[in-house]
């Protein structure tokens, strides 16, 4: 008997133990858990931060049009090479307009190349190659030798993409867009007839209205427009041209302006004083117009025709905007990664 209850006895010992050691066990795994999610954590919080600042925003896109994307990398680079450049002449880079200009700007390119080449239009391979040499080559004489030329031109655009941190692809897809705008100036230009409808366009600005009511009192009474000009002007170069704009057609103007000065001033008047915006200054100030001639028909001048071209350009750039599938993505945030990001590279303090 006494047997039997000392084996009993010695079972459940036994059994005391082992569940206290089963206890132990689940305890120890556990801490040994809860030391692994600390440690992951420790792990992770600055993985994290390193994913979000070195390997995210360089690929967040930041243009799209249609199947071709640019990421915040590739608008980085761009940058640089801005920055590379202007500091090469001395002078800083204004981070803050270049970098919203440049995302505007690359969409508007990559939008004229896709769609130049929709029309027909194309830049071969020895277009590109003839900008690239008369890019890095204009200054040296045609009558250099030509083996002497080519070991000029690989040693100079070596250095040029050495400085601004492009690959050759890269660079020469920059030269590409610009030179897709370019055929498509031409292109466009074309269509733009040699003499058009044009107006002798003059203009004082002023400060204010009420000197803008007297100079206005002052023609009406007879004043020459030149001697007005003269007085109430604080531009030297106006004064000089006596405030000739130029010979100009409608659609070189405002079109707000351009439809007041060709349909509603006569010639040989002046205008009611018309309140403008300087934003640089942001200050307000008035343009009395003065239009002593036109003419139905006039030869376009060679500035002016560039200006017709260009506008010709940005309307077309408009309405395909509304035909493809264009968007950009530009925040704050991306902003204050890329100035970051400049500020340490720039070589001026």
């Amino acid at each position: 008997m006494v047997d039997k209850e000392r084996i009993q006895a010695a079972n459940l010992g036994r059994r005391n133990r082992g569940s206290h050691l089963q206890q132990d066990k689940r305890k120890q795994r556990a801490v040994i858990g809860f030391g692994v999610v600390i440690a992951l954590l420790v792990i992770a919080i600055p993985l994290y931060g390193w994913v979000t600042t070195f390997i995210m925003p360089p690929r967040e896109t930041v243009v799209r049009v249609n199947d071709t994307s640019y990421d915040m990398g590739y608008l980085l680079r761009m940058l640089r090479m801005v920055q590379r450049q202007s500091e090469a002449s001395g002078q800083q880079v204004n981070l803050g307009t270049i970098p919203f200009q440049l995302v505007n700007s690359l969409a508007e390119d990559e939008l004229i190349s896709q769609g130049a080449q929709a029309i027909g239009l194309k830049v071969t391979d020895e277009e590109l190659n003839t900008q690239l040499r008369n890019e890095f080559l204009g200054d040296l004489s045609p009558d250099s030798g030509t083996s002497d030329l080519d070991t000029e031109f690989r040693e100079r655009y070596r250095q040029f993409l050495n400085q601004v941190q492009l690959s050759a692809g890269e660079y020469e897809d920059i030269v590409t867009r610009t030179m897709y705008r370019q055929k498509l100036e031409e292109f466009l230009g074309a269509g733009i007839p040699k003499e058009l409808p044009q107006i002798h366009l003059f203009a004082l600005a002023v400060q204010t209205q009420e000197i803008a009511e007297e100079v206005r009192t002052q023609f009406l009474r007879g004043t020459p427009f030149a001697e007005l000009v003269a007085e109430h002007s604080s531009d030297p170069e106006a004064v000089r041209l006596e405030g000739e704009v130029d010979w100009v057609p409608r659609g070189v103007l405002d079109p707000l302006i351009a439809d007041f000065v060709f349909d509603e001033l006569e010639v040989g008047m002046i205008s009611e004083p018309l309140p403008q915006f300087d934003s640089a200054s942001s200050q307000e100030f008035f343009v009395l117009y003065y239009v002593p001639e036109r003419e139905d028909l006039r030869e376009v001048s060679d500035g002016n025709f560039l200006a017709l071209r260009t506008e010709a350009v940005n309307d077309w750039v408009q309405a395909q905007r509304d035909l493809n599938d264009v968007s950009t993505s530009f925040d704050s945030n991306q902003y204050a990664w890329l100035a970051k990001k400049l500020r340490l590279t720039t070589t001026l303090q």
